[in-house]
């Protein structure tokens, strides 16, 4: 028989914990405020950046300058701000390079006047050449034709000739791509590293060991001409060893380390002030998700280098726009770049020798501790870690699972086994849930209501829209389980507790298994919950240990086993704290990333993140749920579920444009690419209209377009009309296209009453240079049916062109590269510098076998971009003094950015 006073300890057994504390509101808030806690640290670490120093700033120990982000501004502003758009061929590309030369000067005088101070040669290398691009899956045959570097070495006095023989290379690029001024990308590269010059020429190079090369490149954003011409055949190539490349694609923030491919570069980057930088966003970078490149490509594929590739990547819905100028960069975020890139380049000059070879590696495991202290160890050690922790762990669970087979409350050792099963089956279905229901979410937002892309204006936005499901689903897993006729764990809290331990540990087995360096992050989750399940059990040996006169008394509670509230505070705040800093960083760089995916299923990757994201920031509370019973965990459930309908509410209710969950703003712009066309051929003139994403909120304004010029818009299919934006190539393949005839508008609005009065081709009233395509040196083989011929081509007042053709290609110019054994369809770009006006391609073709040799003719489509800058100057290529691209940018509304494009094409028979 049970007494009065059994009875009342045995009711506030199921209430209380052994330490005191309760299953009630205040273990919820401590909950609560450990991980809101958690994620305000955080958050307060991944955005925190260093104060900027100013132009005359001063070390207090040596006096020596160092570096001023308010110096490299000036250079960020004068590049972005007052010369604007620096696209190859124009005349801001050559004024672009003039500026850098003029600084050059200045800081080459400043060496000259510093005691023990730099050797400073500077070369302008004008170059043409050829390679093979490979990008998104497309092949880009590449020529340039008088591309533009400036090339900077620092070394040692002649007096010390040895310290020239070996160099680190640093790489920025001073071009734009088509529709952006270019700030963060990269006039903010240039700008570091002309201050990184400033400040090294004022020091003594007495006893540095290596050079350094900077080399300013004219021509990346043509899919990295300028480097490729640097790296095969600049006089320096040789004396390279290692190479630092600085890029962007965002305005704010750290800069980040996203790809390294040696243990000797990465333990150099142990060395900068605020460390950024993880084996991950490597690992992230080389699927191709990000679906862009740099320099560093070059560097790696034709002079087998390793070095860092480093860039600016927060707040990338302003990358390659027109917004994208000075004013967009987060003050601090210079100096955080420089100062890192100026702590490498001094390590590197001065204690390392580059002459001992560096082999490149990708069994390095890497990360940072918010910016604070930067870890670097092998793969090896990693793997021992990793798989001895998950020996731990198992060896505790076995602990755990002995002391519950031998105490209160009894159960056989296959009811506990069984009830491990389960429940750790039920934690990994909760993970699999995280990330199918919020998908579910998506589908709905997508499919039914009409509200994609709801998430992109701000990057939190996901949480809100995706979170509530997966935590409900993960939950409502947990809700199933303890109603189904399984064994159950005595106390199903500690049950979920110990199984999320598991887990992980079994997570952190498979991918160790499949070498992923990545897979630390595994191993650091694994840790954490075995330190937490270690404090839980600790706290309940010494509970048993200072309540043994209850238990000689006959409480046998002190042996049921539980969670013990500082079990949470063991790992809810550390690992939310860890997560938020990788929160911050995925969410930052895919979320904006959306919005230039083409046709990807954007809503269900981004619910994807955000479903891994709410699990990966709070993996216990699957089991801190199941604190409050079964009852509390159906309400937990109810509550989160109704969380998500109100927040699908609030989707459809305030999804319209303008407000509050409408993807676009003119901060959070959709990217449109609009391309005037004029055809030499047939005379007709086009615009072409084009989205980047897959919001629905194009189509309402192709309606107003056919309004404005008088037209219907044709849908173009890409399969059908892949040649429409050549012009870009290969990025048309994301583009999802419209055409409307602009011809009748032309006749209309002009005041030339003979284009108003024609009917046919406006060919006649192009009134600007035309490019010419010939061939030249025509032979024939009659054996091999080989036909060689030169094709030369002459554009004036044009830059970036574009020939495509279908034929067996024999032999041609193009580097090293063979061409295709079969008949394929290729398109070859070409960049022409400033200054520069032709170019050539020599190919050998097989005569197909039914054509007549003596008629055969190569039918070649011919593209040609104006050098005119519509954006940054609002000039255009009239015809009959009508401004088609301005018509069209009146109709467009303020939250579009625009890349706009004036171009002729035209077929040729070579």
């Amino acid at each position: 028989m049970t007494s009065a006073n059994s009875q009342g300890k045995n009711k506030r057994f199921d209430r209380e914990g052994s330490l005191g504390e309760t299953a009630s509101l205040w273990s919820i808030l401590l909950v609560l405020g450990l991980f809101a806690s958690a994620v305000f640290i955080g958050v307060s670490f991944h955005y925190d950046l260093p104060k900027p120093m100013p132009v005359d700033a001063v070390d207090p120990v040596t006096q020596l300058p160092v570096f001023s982000e308010y110096k490299a501004m000036e250079t960020i502003k004068w590049l972005a701000d007052d010369l604007g758009y620096r696209i190859v061929g124009t005349l801001e590309e050559k004024q672009s390079a003039d500026y850098i030369l003029q600084q050059l000067s200045t800081y080459k005088r400043l060496a000259e006047k510093t005691e023990g101070g730099p050797k400073f040669d500077i070369w302008v290398q004008r170059k043409s050449g050829s390679h093979r691009f490979d990008i998104m899956d497309h092949m880009v045959l590449k020529l340039y034709t008088d591309i533009t570097n400036v090339i900077v070495r620092l070394s040692c006095s002649d007096n010390h000739p040895s310290c020239s023989k070996d160099a680190v290379l640093l790489n920025s690029h001073f071009d734009t791509t088509l529709g952006s001024p270019g700030a963060a990308d990269d006039a903010a590269g240039v700008a570091v590293m002309l201050e990184i010059i400033r400040v090294l020429v004022q020091e003594n190079w007495d006893g540095k060991k290596n050079a350094v090369v900077f080399l300013f490149n004219g021509a990346e954003e043509t899919l990295q001409d300028a480097s490729h011409a640097f790296i095969t055949t600049h006089e320096l190539k040789d004396s390279i060893r290692s190479v630092i490349n600085l890029e962007a694609c965002g305005t704010t923030g750290r800069e980040i380390l996203f790809q390294a491919n040696s243990r000797e570069m990465i333990d150099a980057y142990r060395h900068v002030p605020y460390p950024h930088g993880a084996v991950m966003a490597n690992d992230v970078f080389l699927t191709g998700l990000i679906m862009s490149d740099t320099d560093f490509r070059q560097f790696v594929l034709y002079a087998n280098l390793t070095g860092l590739d480093m860039a600016l990547y927060k707040n990338s819905y302003v990358y390659h726009t027109d917004l994208d100028k000075s004013a967009s960069i987060a003050v601090g975020a210079i100096q955080h770049m420089g100062e890192n890139t100026l702590a490498l380049v001094r390590h590197l000059i001065g204690d390392v020798e580059l002459g001992i070879p560096i082999e490149k590696a990708s069994d390095v495991v890497y990360f940072d501790v918010f910016g604070l202290v930067f870890i670097v160890y092998s793969w090896n050690t990693a793997r021992l870690i990793q798989l001895g922790t998950a020996a731990v762990a198992f060896a505790v669970f076995l602990y755990i699972f002995n002391t519950q087979c031998n105490a209160p409350p009894y159960r056989s050792r296959t009811h506990h086994l069984v009830a491990y099963i389960f429940s750790t089956l039920a934690v990994i279905v909760s993970i699999v849930v995280s990330l199918v229901a919020p998908n579910a979410v998506a589908f709905l937002l997508t499919g039914v209501l009409n509200r994609p892309m709801s998430y992109f204006r701000q990057e939190w936005f996901g949480a809100m829209i995706y979170g509530p499901a997966a935590i409900a689903s993960s939950l409502a897993v947990q809700y199933v389980l303890s109603l189904a006729p399984v064994p159950h764990h005595p106390n199903p809290e500690y049950g979920a507790f110990v199984s999320t331990m598991l887990t992980w540990a079994i997570l952190t087995v498979l991918v160790t298994r499949l070498e992923l360096a990545s897979s630390y992050v595994s191993w650091l989750y694994l840790f954490i919950l075995l330190v937490a399940v270690g404090v839980n059990e600790a706290v309940a040996l010494f509970n048993r240990y200072s309540r043994s006169k209850d238990y000689l008394k006959g409480d046998r509670r002190v042996f049921t086993k539980r969670v013990y509230l500082l079990g949470y505070v063991a790992s809810v705040f550390p690992l939310a704290l860890l997560y938020t800093d990788y929160t911050c960083a995925l969410v930052d760089i895919f979320v904006p990333l959306t919005g230039r995916m083409g046709p990807a299923p954007t809503d269900n990757i981004v619910s994807v993140i955000y479903g891994m994201v709410t699990y990966m920031i709070c993996p216990a509370l699957v089991a801190f749920a199941q604190r409050f019973g079964q009852r509390g965990l159906r309400n937990f459930v109810l509550f989160f579920a109704g969380l998500q309908v109100l927040a699908i509410v609030a989707v459809v209710i305030l999804g319209g444009e303008g407000s509050y969950f409408y993807p676009f703003d003119y901060l959070h712009p959709k990217r449109v690419f609009v391309q005037h066309m004029k055809n030499m051929t047939s005379g007709e003139a086009h615009v072409y209209i084009a989205e980047a994403d897959q919001g629905p909120f194009f189509t309402p304004i192709i309606p107003k377009l056919e309004e404005a010029l008088g037209q219907p818009a044709e849908h173009r299919v890409h399969e059908t009309s892949n040649t429409d934006w050549d012009s870009v190539y290969p990025f048309s393949a994301f583009l999802s296209s419209y055409r409307i005839d602009a011809g009748p508008y032309i006749r209309q609005e002009t005041n030339d009453k003979h284009i108003a009065a024609s009917t046919g081709s406006l060919a006649p009233y192009f009134d600007f240079p035309l490019p010419h395509v010939e061939a030249r040196n025509i032979t024939y083989d009659p054996i091999t049916r080989q036909r060689s011929f030169t094709v030369a081509c002459h554009v004036p007042s044009y830059t970036w062109t574009v020939i495509s053709f279908d034929a067996h290609v024999l032999d041609w110019s193009i580097g090293n590269e063979e061409p295709l054994n079969y008949t394929s369809h290729y398109v070859v770009r070409n960049v022409n510098g400033y200054g520069s006006q032709d170019w050539q391609l020599d190919l050998a073709i097989r005569v197909p076998d039914d054509a007549d040799p003596a008629t055969y003719k190569l039918r070649a489509e011919f593209t040609a971009m104006d050098k005119e800058g519509f954006a940054a100057h609002g000039d255009e290529r009239l015809i009959g003094g009508v401004r088609v691209l301005q018509r069209v940018k009146e109709v467009l509304p303020n939250w579009t950015t625009g890349t706009w494009l004036g171009s002729v094409v035209g077929v040729w028979e070579l």
